[in-house]
């Protein structure tokens, strides 16, 4: 797939990935992401696929893509996760609800390019939203490999409260 139904996001990665750690990596990326309610997850030998969400209604980051891709790739002497999603249903999805706007509107006297105005703003709006949230999550995964194989300081009285707040749904 192309831009813009495919959209790859990279971080270079401070660690060093070798056989020892390759495992404890992949496993990292598929609980973070089934923290995130990632549904149909697959570990393969240096990539991690998710297809949907198990929680499509409830907010969930990756109810809105069809699926994704985490790579781990060595390039010029260094690590990357590159993060892959994929989003041809949003667009199919909001083209044929637009069609239908704009028919209905060209039927009740309306303007004709309603249907273009609504497929502007709920693809284009959905599209920016999930560039800007995945574009997070790549971010936040690459930190958290970088602090599981490199290890962080903490400071002798750092607060150890994650901030997450636990779903029920």
């Amino acid at each position: 797939m192309t831009f813009p139904f495919s959209v790859i996001f990279s971080r270079q990665l401070e660690a060093t990935i070798t056989p020892n750690n390759r495992d404890k990596v992949l496993q990292y990326i598929e609980q973070y992401i089934k923290e995130d309610k990632a549904n149909n997850i697959i570990v393969a030998d240096m990539c991690v696929t998710y297809r949907g969400s198990t929680s499509n209604w409830r907010g969930s980051l990756f109810g809105s893509v069809d699926n994704g891709v985490f790579k781990l790739i060595h390039k010029d002497d260094s690590w990357f996760l590159n993060y892959q999603i994929n989003m041809r249903r949003l667009f199919i999805d909001t083209a044929i609800l637009s069609t239908i706007m704009g028919i209905f509107a060209q039927v009740t006297g309306d303007i004709w390019w309603v249907g273009i105005a609504a497929f502007l703003w709920l693809c284009g709006a959905n599209w920016v939203t999930n560039l800007i949230r995945h574009d997070s999550e790549a971010g936040e995964i690459a930190a958290g490999i970088d602090e599981l194989i490199c290890g962080k300081e903490e400071l002798p009285n750092q607060d150890k409260m994650t901030g997450k707040i636990k779903s029920w749904f």
